[in-house]
């Protein structure tokens, strides 16, 4: 779970499930990880939930500390991550409305 900023404003918050998949159509006979993410803006909208596998473009980013929505709207642009320590991230969850159902 992590905080988006903008100008130093929180602007959204990124929540993240890490799952496994099988991937049938590889040459690997191994499963694969891979990322869903659902944004929340600090205005109320949510992104539909998105994923994130190999070579993790979204997730390197966000490591790096920086987020990037590819968007002509208000969301559109480049912000930095802030993740959030445990006890923080249930209880914005929580207020966020976001549960494992979600994902």
């Amino acid at each position: 779970m992590a905080v988006l900023r903008r100008d130093g404003e929180v602007a959204g918050h990124v929540a993240t499930q890490v799952g496994t998949f099988w991937a049938p159509l590889s040459f690997s006979l191994r499963r694969q990880w891979w990322v869903w993410l659902i944004v929340v803006w600090a205005d109320g909208d949510r992104e539909p939930l998105d994923e994130d596998y190999p070579p993790w473009t979204v997730v390197g980013e966000m490591i790096s500390g920086t987020f990037s929505q590819e968007q002509d709207d208000a969301h559109g642009g480049r912000y930095t991550v802030e993740w959030l320590p445990e006890e923080a991230r249930q209880e914005t969850l929580s207020e966020l409305g976001i549960g494992p159902e979600d994902f």
